[in-house]
């Protein structure tokens, strides 16, 4: 793939070439996903980069400005000596004083960046601009769009702009030519070749959606060439065999029931070789000693004989296995919820049983004896919304239904939050007990466009809750907390649903 150079490639590498050939710039190339960034990266570094210090950075989610900024050091100067706590403009004058210096900062996946080490890279270039002997270029491959609001920031009111180059998608030509020479040692066929190009022509005309393509074809040959069953499928079928024995081991069957059911001996004596009257009557005379049964000459007709079966069991009454004394709890959702809110926070769950404790009283949960059966099960079963009270107690306190409660508009902070759906789901980002930090956290972060705000109460104290997005499932919400500023991932945000965000905005009532 090294050798593989396609013309949207040579002329975009060409451009930046240009760019950093005679100045100073902070260059953006963005592409999509799959657009290539990461080989266009490399590949500028290893044949089209000359004359110039370089310094290669690959970004991870899990790396601090510290190790970007020791990273990028250790590759410029040989035995650096600087405090990684420092800004990069700052020790790069310390270490290179008045040298000529001539600086290539590439960095992949630079949307992984923080803002203060994207405001410390343009700072760099800014500097180098002024300086007639320092040339420094710095190249930012990241996502389309995911950098441009920082990079407005961080330059704005300076009467200059980063540059920004876009990775387009590959030609129709262009495509041909990457599945040749991406292929061209598979030892397909002819008829493979074919369905493959017919693949590449439907897919997105991109380098990364091109080379799953050979992933699959490859693991397709290796199917076709071991024909072993994989672990899951044999699972699988195990299972299979396993339901099908069981519904032919437990389910009635359709034959009549050829066994008598036998019952205590001091209700009747009932032989135990009972046979079929014509048997009887075709048997010999038996000796004295043993018992006689005698039969009425068989007729053809149908006999009543129901006075000779045993009684019928009842089961009324029974105790065998049976625990009176077994309770079932009825805790209620809203408890449930409450307390794997508290205990993700690091609490202890009290402060959730002892806020919910008067509407457990007003909902009129309590206690149920159950059957064994009941008990078997860990069912947790919630009260019903309303309580009635029963009017022929006077000593009852009657309970008022949610519809009777008057309503205050505009009073709760957050209550157009109560507006949304309690099936999905919100990240929270912090939980203050102030509205001023609350206001100040949403400020300080930069998430005023995307944060909201809500009251609730924890021990009779506010506390200010900062939730964002609306998602429908608890895998959505992590996946868009990869969006998330890193310095509001830091903080370790996690998922509540709305169900519990409308429960804890109802307790400011």
């Amino acid at each position: 793939m090294k050798s593989l150079d396609l013309d949207s490639q040579i002329q975009l590498l060409s451009r930046i070439q240009f760019l950093t050939r005679f100045s100073s710039n902070l260059v953006q190339i963005s592409g999509q996903t799959g657009a290539g960034k990461t080989w266009l990266a490399q590949r500028y570094l290893e044949s089209w980069a000359k004359d110039h210090k370089q310094a290669l950075l690959l970004c991870h989610p899990s790396q601090s400005d510290a190790q970007h900024r020791t990273f990028i050091l250790n590759q410029l100067v040989s035995s650096p000596l600087f405090n990684e706590q420092d800004p990069l403009l700052q020790s790069i004058e310390r270490m290179m004083g008045n040298d000529k210096v001539q600086l290539l900062l590439v960095i992949d996946d630079a949307h992984l960046l923080s803002p203060t080490m994207i405001a410390e890279l343009w700072a760099l270039v800014v500097k180098a601009q002024t300086q007639p002997h320092w040339q420094v270029n710095i190249l930012l491959f990241s996502q389309t769009g995911r950098l441009n609001k920082y990079l407005s920031q961080v330059s704005h009111g300076q009467g200059q702009a980063p540059l920004e180059l876009e990775i387009g998608d590959l030609s129709q030509t262009e495509v041909l030519t990457f599945i040749e020479v991406m292929f061209a040692t598979a030892g397909l066929d002819a008829t493979a070749r074919r369905h493959l190009k017919e693949q590449a022509m439907v897919v997105t005309p991109r380098p990364g959606a091109l080379m799953r393509l050979n992933d699959k074809d490859d693991q397709g040959m290796a199917n076709t060439a071991s024909r072993r069953l994989s672990p899951a499928l044999l699972v699988t079928l195990l299972a299979v065999v396993i339901g099908a024995a069981a519904i032919w081991l437990f389910l009635p069957t359709d034959k009549p029931a050829s066994t008598v059911t036998q019952t205590p001996a001091s209700a009747v004596d009932v032989p135990l070789d009972v046979k079929p009257l014509r048997e009887v009557k075709s048997e010999p005379p038996q000796s004295p000693a043993s018992p006689v049964v005698e039969s009425a000459p068989y007729t053809g007709a149908t006999i009543d004989d129901t006075a000779a079966l045993p009684p019928e069991v009842k089961t009324d009454g029974l105790t065998v296995g049976r625990r009176d004394e077994g309770k079932r709890v009825v805790v209620p959702a809203e408890l449930v919820d409450g307390l794997i809110a508290e205990q993700a926070q690091g609490g202890s769950g009290e402060a959730a049983v002892r806020a919910l404790s008067p509407e457990l009283e007003a909902s009129g949960a309590e206690t149920v004896p159950v059957s064994s059966s009941d008990a078997s099960t860990n069912t947790v079963t919630a009260p019903e919304p309303v309580a009635q009270s029963q009017p022929n107690n006077p000593s009852n306190v009657a309970t008022v239904s949610p519809s009777s409660t008057p309503v205050v508009e505009n009073r709760v902070l957050g209550q157009e939050l109560k507006q949304i759906s309690s099936r999905q789901y919100a990240l929270q980002l912090a939980a203050l007990k102030s509205l001023s930090a609350a206001n100040s956290f949403i400020a300080e972060h930069g998430i005023k466009d995307i944060a909201e705000i809500y009251e609730t109460r924890r021990s009779d104290e506010p506390w200010f809750i900062i939730v964002t997005g609306q998602y429908n499932t608890v895998a959505a919400a992590r996946r868009a907390e990869r969006g998330l500023p890193q310095s509001v991932r830091a903080g370790q945000p996690w998922v509540k649903s709305y169900r519990q965000i409308h429960i804890e905005i109802d307790r400011v009532k």
